[in-house]
């Protein structure tokens, strides 16, 4: 499995977590537990704070206004995890065009050899089912096309190993919405139901961050990650509703749909993204194949 297959790795490296959020708080753990040595980049002095209590080495920055010399020198390694924290087009400009554009600069300046750019599969443009790899249409949509900014820069970028990383939908600890919702005994669904959804656990999505800075080949590489079992939120709900001993709920395609829906403000997509090139060339696999294994121990 991806993350016990992180423990084997001898070399320990020096690494810096641009965005140590959800998945780079949980990378930060990992890579720590693997011998290796992390810091986290965070906005605000809470998030810093919440880090260093848990033995985490971080520091408070501002990616678009900070001044980068201030932070410390020498990484192997530079892994950029920021999010938008919400908002539009600009803010995903500034997040994943702008904001990569400058981290690779201070990722050549302090010498790092791997540049790790942690994207989405919303890069994509299909919605009719079918399946996508990595070689599939991307863009057409704004902030599908700011991220693109980002990724086309990494690649571009010179690094021994620049990675681009196309996660799927995470949960995990904290982000289950329709458990949640069940549970408190809201049964009416609301969206689009039918659609295939391509899960991925934040354990697993930190766990391949380390996998591509220490395995595959040299140079530029795209991986779509997830955990290769995509499910309709139809057949979620319906197994969700069974663990907890309620009736089927109810599907109503007005009624609103999942926060992460509304306040994106599009529609989910429909497709089938396949994950074959990681498996193949990196040492990861997902320690939770389908987020029906991802979600029972909150049973």
């Amino acid at each position: 499995m991806g993350r016990h297959l992180l423990a084997q790795v001898s070399t320990s490296l020096k690494i810096a977590v641009l965005g140590c959020g959800y998945v780079g708080a949980e990378f930060a753990r990992q890579a720590r537990a693997a011998g290796h040595e992390v810091l986290g980049i965070v906005r605000s002095v809470d998030s810093r704070d919440r880090l260093r209590a848990e033995g985490i080495s971080a520091e408070a920055f501002d990616i678009q206004a900070g001044d980068w010399a201030l932070l410390p020198k020498y990484f192997d390694a530079v892994v950029y995890a920021a999010s938008t924290g919400g908002g539009g087009p600009e803010a995903y400009s500034l997040a994943y065009d702008v904001g990569v554009k400058r981290a690779l600069a201070w990722a050549r300046d302090v010498g790092a050899r791997y540049f790790i750019f942690t994207s989405s599969t919303g890069v994509y443009r299909q919605d009719d089912g079918g399946k996508v790899d990595e070689s599939s249409l991307v863009g057409g949509a704004p902030t599908a096309d700011a991220i693109l900014g980002g990724e086309q820069a990494v690649l571009a970028s010179g690094f021994a190993k620049a990675r681009v990383l196309r996660f799927g939908g995470l949960y995990g600890p904290g982000r289950h919405h329709l458990v949640d919702q069940l549970r408190r005994g809201d049964n009416v669904i609301g969206g689009r139901v039918d659609h295939f959804i391509n899960y991925l656990h934040r354990d697993d999505a930190a766990s391949s961050i380390l996998a591509a800075i220490i395995g595959g080949p040299v140079g530029a590489r795209v991986y779509n990650v997830g955990d290769g079992n995509p499910v309709t939120k139809e057949a979620l709900a319906k197994w969700i509703a069974t663990r907890l001993g309620q009736a089927s709920p109810v599907f109503d395609s007005a009624a609103p749909a999942g926060p992460r829906v509304a306040k994106g403000g599009r529609t989910q997509p429909n497709r089938i993204v396949l994950t074959e090139r990681i498996r193949a060339e990196l040492p990861w696999n997902p320690v939770f194949p389908d987020v029906f294994a991802g979600l029972s121990e909150l049973f």
